[in-house]
């Protein structure tokens, strides 16, 4: 099934859409979901709705609990109609399951329901959408990840199939069948990736030249400012001819490239003009350009503050802008998704960098509810009560998150690093000189593990 947006929809459905939104703005949820209801029942593909209408129902179900009792019995009662409907008119049984999550979505049976409906009516990413629900709710549940995980996978999402299995390798390593479906999955993305890589070199009246310099510009691995203005003058000409979004995203980020950051902008915000809601990877990548503009100024006020100590006020000013600018955009993105994680994890990663830990701790509560963010939320939450001295609680975070991971990289460096800050803040010596010792063996260059060892009366 493929998926509509609100472009793709007629005036009467972008009316119920529009209402739903109004309602939501004043926490009406149950009007809020009546009107988005409506809107997906009668466009299922419609995904924007379905997005919003999961953040109403997840608000109105949280505020509404003593509804659960009610809601088992209807359950109880519809899932016979749901299981012939599923087989003879599987987006009737869609829409029946519909209309029992709008009364309470945490609701697995009827999650699980969906899904399985879903499937059947060939709508691979409603399917996702309610096993990423019940996830939520069922965050231990190794079924629903591994089928979850398969859905993905079948959906052609190889990358966040292989994240799933290598959060449940991780949990269960001794479990010979996880560690296989990972090594499947792990080859499938490579196989996904490779494909993508060839799809790409296919001329489209370009020069092989032409299509090896787009491809380094995908990956980031564009430098070469002359290259970059090859590329540019190519965009442009084809921008000419036939204007296109994705055309003026790969000119934007040539610009980027060759440092004109205006011009950049200017491609990107049409881009984010053409589209009907807030698009968080786009935006990210706007938010990126002008922090790239702005730090440039930034860099040169520093270097004469460095020399004329009478202009720090206006250096603080300048960096106070960039920090309450991040937060802005951030915030921004977390309100139109509410519930994706990794909106809710970035968000809190600023706030720890402004030192706001309350309100970096309130979103990673959010984001440690998926497994892909887990161990992240963990490790941030540690060190930021390290940064407010609460070293009890950071050693609980850091030993919680160092339990789920398994390479010894810079992330986990940073984690057993805070940890064995925590036991010298607490004066228990002995276990935070193991500890640091433990970091040098790894990596001796790590932040000042030496000098720490030495501190603390031992040997590096």
């Amino acid at each position: 099934m493929k998926e509509k947006t609100l472009k793709d929809v007629h005036a009467g459905i972008r009316e119920f859409y529009t209402r739903a939104v109004d309602f939501e703005r004043k926490e009406n949820w149950e009007f809020a979901i009546s009107c988005m209801l409506e809107a997906v029942m009668r466009v299922p593909a419609f995904s924007e709705a379905r997005q919003k209408l999961r953040s109403y129902e997840k608000q109105f179900t949280k505020k509404f609990k003593s509804l659960q009792f009610s809601v088992q019995v209807k359950t109880y009662f519809a899932m016979g109609k749901i299981k012939k409907l599923t087989k003879t008119s599987p987006l009737d049984a869609v829409n029946e399951c519909e209309k029992l999550l709008a009364l309470n979505l945490n609701n697995p049976q009827i999650l699980q329901a969906l899904a399985d409906a879903a499937l059947k009516a060939d709508a691979s990413a409603i399917a996702i959408d309610a096993l990423q629900v019940l996830h939520d709710y069922q965050p231990n549940n190794v079924a629903v990840m591994r089928k979850l995980a398969a859905c993905y996978r079948a959906d052609g999402q190889a990358q966040e199939a292989l994240k799933v299995y290598q959060y449940l390798a991780s949990k269960n390593p001794k479990d010979k069948k996880i560690q296989n479906e990972l090594r499947e999955a792990s080859a499938f993305a490579t196989q996904q990736k490779t494909a993508w890589e060839k799809e790409s070199l296919a001329s489209h009246g370009k020069s092989v030249k032409d299509d090896a310099l787009t491809i380094q510009l995908a990956e980031g691995t564009l430098r070469d400012a002359d290259h970059a203005k090859t590329l540019i003058k190519l965009y442009t000409k084809e921008l000419a001819e036939k204007d296109s979004d994705e055309m003026r995203k790969k000119l934007a980020e040539a610009y980027i490239v060759i440092g004109d950051y205006d011009k950049a902008i200017e491609n990107l915000e049409i881009v984010a003009g053409n589209l009907p809601a807030l698009d968080p990877t786009l935006d990210k990548q706007i938010e990126r350009t002008y922090l790239a503009k702005y730090n440039l100024i930034v860099d040169e006020l520093r270097k004469k503050a460095a020399a004329d100590p009478s202009l720090r006020g206006n250096l603080q000013e300048a960096e106070d802008f960039l920090m309450e600018f991040r937060i802005e955009k951030a915030e921004a993105r977390s309100r139109a998704y509410p519930v994706e994680a990794a909106l809710h994890f970035d968000l809190a990663s600023i706030y720890a960098d402004a030192k706001r830990y309350d309100d970096a701790a309130r979103e990673l509560a959010e984001a440690s509810k998926s497994p892909q963010r887990r161990t992240q939320s963990l490790a941030l939450l540690g060190r930021c009560a390290c940064e407010q001295g609460k070293y009890e609680e950071a050693i609980q975070y850091c030993d919680e998150a160092l339990t789920e991971m398994v390479r010894m990289d810079r992330h986990k460096f940073a984690v057993m690093y805070d940890r064995a800050s925590s036991l010298a803040a607490l004066n228990r010596n002995d276990e935070a000189l193991a500890a640091f010792q433990e970091i040098y063996r790894n990596n001796a260059k790590f932040k000042d593990v030496a000098e720490r060892i030495k501190t603390l009366g031992g040997e590096a």
